[in-house]
């Protein structure tokens, strides 16, 4: 059972955005079937889904979201049953931030029906037809606080706007994670079947202990549940990997996982990538993409820009990624040099 908190914990330096955006594109239909049960039953899952990850840049981009927000986004674009029309699907999941004043709840709510908005108009115009398709926008609230008087019924909230006689609803699906902390049991059963549960299982023990010292205990229980559930190598070895990056331990703590985790796959006769070799491996990938990233951005801006100096050709190639895929986006539009490097 997860530690049980009476308060929300207190923020962390844990990436979670990463984590969530990865988990939700290899298990979307298991994350449906878990947090929008009433939506998975009406979509046809023989038809492959299909991610939008250029669309949702391009409209959050035009909805310039406040500076220092930390969220992760997903834009799908499924098929429904009984007929061939699509719907989009947007899930935003809140990771930074507590929402625990009714100013805080609105603007939640007018973020999302601002980029509700702003996807109907982009596919009307792309569709050049008269209404826009379905857009069903789904929040993920992970550090919400206890319920108050000021919180909004369980499930949905609704953003309100009158000014005279004019009146504004939008009332939209909300899934609160810790929620779920009193139905760990319920997870637990549910995750031989549905590996999204061991998602949901892995933040709320991130949330449960964010003092990263009193992680391993937590993230043992985690690695020691996944050997019992029956999954198949491949699966087990991406569950870990998301699983080790939400319940990410100091590095203090990382060889007693190691040496525990080495014995749990003994006793199961399985062996697997450890968490330091997956943390090389994937520091030399993410080196590797950085690397090539920097170098086409550097190509495409002398070709439209002419040669730069020293210093901007150094600022590229020492970004990070998330810089880098800022500065690709910005350049399409781009106008002149500072352009491509607003933020």
């Amino acid at each position: 059972m997860p530690a049980r908190n009476a308060s929300p914990p207190a923020a962390s330096s844990d990436d979670h955005d990463s984590p969530w955006k990865e988990a939700l594109e290899l298990y979307f239909s298991e994350a449906m079937a878990l947090l929008a049960p009433d939506l998975h039953t009406i979509i046809d899952w023989l038809v492959p889904v299909e991610f939008l990850d250029k669309e949702l840049q391009a409209v959050l981009r035009a909805s310039a979201p406040a500076q220092g927000r930390r969220h992760a986004d997903k834009l799908v674009r499924v098929r429904l049953l009984g007929g061939t029309d699509d719907a989009l699907l947007l899930v935003h999941v809140e990771v930074q931030g507590h929402l625990s004043s009714p100013q805080a709840l609105q603007v939640f709510g007018w973020r999302m029906l601002e980029y509700s908005v702003l996807f109907r108009q982009r596919e009307r115009r792309r569709g050049k037809t008269l209404l826009p398709p379905q857009v069903y926008s789904l929040g993920i609230l992970i550090n919400q606080p206890p319920r108050s008087g000021d919180m909004p019924p369980t499930g949905t909230l609704t953003y309100r706007n009158d000014f005279l006689t004019q009146e504004t609803r939008f009332t939209f699906p909300i899934v609160e994670l810790e929620s779920w902390r009193s139905r760990w049991d319920e997870l637990d059963a549910l995750a031989p079947t549905n590996p999204f549960a061991v998602v949901i299982m892995a933040q709320l023990q991130a949330t449960g202990h964010p003092d990263k010292a009193t992680r391993l205990a937590p993230l043992l229980d985690l690695t020691r549940r996944l050997y019992g559930y029956g999954y198949t190598r491949d699966r087990i070895g991406a569950l870990l990997r998301l699983v080790e990056s939400m319940v990410r331990l100091p590095t203090a703590l990382e060889s007693d996982y190691l040496l525990a985790a080495r014995q749990l796959e003994q006793e199961h006769e399985m062996s697997y990538v450890t968490i330091a070799e997956r943390h090389g491996m994937a520091k030399g990938r993410t080196e590797g993409r950085t690397e090539g990233e920097a170098n086409l951005l550097l190509r495409l801006i002398q070709r439209r820009f002419g040669p730069v100096d020293e210093a901007t050709t150094q600022r590229i190639r020492s970004a990070d990624s998330a810089h880098l895929e800022t500065w690709s986006l910005n350049f399409v539009d781009a106008a002149t040099l500072d352009d491509v490097f607003r933020d």
